[in-house]
């Protein structure tokens, strides 16, 4: 890809469309643990794919994350026997912790129902630090489809929640064929933690600091 397209790529999965309001960074706190607690029953498989996706997400990012099972998580991934269960609405009572009024989670699972999502999660800031996330993996679908889930869902917390167009070669395109993360994803994790790109920024900053660390994440590929 070239330079340009990188940097468009980032600019949409960190920002979303040109016209959002409040166009400005959020990420998790290079200062503070990120703990992760599975919840329901998963094939043991699952929580091994959640466990390595962690751990490659620690180390693009720099954040010391790791799974607990303490009830105080910043991050929940529940495992729900079908998605379908948490659009219908078994899933309000956790759902609930996570937004901020009745009228806000059914919008929420309204937009998921539109867009035909087969899992999905929600990520919580507090000022411009990301600070709470749940996802919600259903365990009936084919294992490629699974795991692209929740390789797509935990980084999409990490501060990258719009999704791309669907020819983008990313895990977090529409419709993505992808199961693992690819280089563009790599390249958009590591410049959404790099010490110059700080929370709170504006979208024009952040695509000049972008733009200047952009050779570094080149070689270091």
């Amino acid at each position: 890809m070239s330079g340009t397209q990188i940097l468009d790529a980032f600019d949409t999965a960190a920002f979303g469309p040109a016209d959002r309001p409040d166009p400005h960074l959020y990420r998790w706190s290079n200062d503070k643990p990120v703990t992760v607690r599975m919840t329901g029953d998963a094939p043991a498989r699952f929580r091994q794919w959640t466990e390595a996706q962690i751990e490659r997400l620690a180390a693009l990012t720099g954040l010391q994350i790791s799974t607990t099972q303490g009830i105080g998580a910043d991050v929940i991934i529940a495992f729900v026997p079908r998605f379908d269960e948490v659009l219908d609405g078994h899933y309000n009572d956790l759902l609930d912790r996570f937004v901020a009024s009745d009228s806000r989670r059914d919008s929420l699972l309204s937009g998921y129902r539109a867009a035909g999502a087969v899992c999905a999660g929600q990520v919580n800031a507090r000022g411009t630090h990301l600070a709470e996330a749940i996802v919600f993996i259903p365990i009936d679908r084919m294992a490629p489809v699974a795991h692209a889930c929740i390789v797509s869902q935990l980084s999409r917390i990490m501060g990258l929640p719009f999704a791309l167009p669907g020819d983008q070669p990313s895990t977090l395109a529409i419709d993505s064929p992808h199961a693992h993360l690819t280089e563009l994803d790599h390249t958009m994790l590591r410049m959404l933690y790099h010490p110059r790109m700080r929370a709170g920024i504006t979208r024009s900053d952040a695509r000049i600091v972008a733009l200047s660390i952009l050779p570094e994440m080149r070689s270091d590929d």
